[in-house]
């Protein structure tokens, strides 16, 4: 399938990498369809494009390369939307804002994206936990852990 962006003009994808957020992103409840693309070559951050509305797309990174202590609890109802029987097939994705000085950059850790690799469903959560900020500065004197960590280790279901 095309799809139309804004920032990297139209691009086929195909069909099976499309993610579908049934309630959409908040704020974006009709952006339903995404995709995902590498920022760079061997980078940690990757885009989340819609595939519904070329003008959106976040900066994600998988919450576990940013904050290895990173654990998130789903709620039986989340677990079903998301079709999430096995917590290994679940994706932890953290929406990141870069500012005009990329060292200021923050990633949202009250609202994760939860991804399900098996159903290609995801959604986007909203936790109430005082240990965690909507500003988590990524680079405040913190080191990055290894892309060989398990992903699947932060989010019991």
């Amino acid at each position: 399938m095309n799809i139309l962006t804004s920032r990297f003009g139209e691009i086929e994808v195909p069909d099976e990498s499309l993610i579908e957020f049934p309630r959409g992103i908040i704020g974006f409840r009709d952006a339903r369809r995404f995709v995902i693309f590498d920022c760079g070559e061997q980078g940690i951050f990757k885009w989340l494009q819609s595939a519904d509305i070329p003008d959106l797309a976040f900066v994600i990174c998988e919450a576990h390369l940013l904050v290895p202590e990173y654990k998130i609890t789903l709620r039986p109802e989340e677990s079903e939307i998301l079709k999430l029987t096995n917590s290994e097939d679940a994706a932890v994705c953290l929406i990141l804002v870069i500012p005009e000085n990329p060292q200021e950059a923050t990633a949202n850790l009250l609202g994760p994206i939860v991804m399900n690799s098996a159903s290609r469903l995801g959604m986007q959560l909203v936790l109430i936990n005082a240990d965690y900020s909507t500003r988590y500065k990524i680079f405040a004197g913190r080191t990055f852990a290894g892309a060989a960590d398990k992903e699947g280790d932060n989010v019991s279901a």
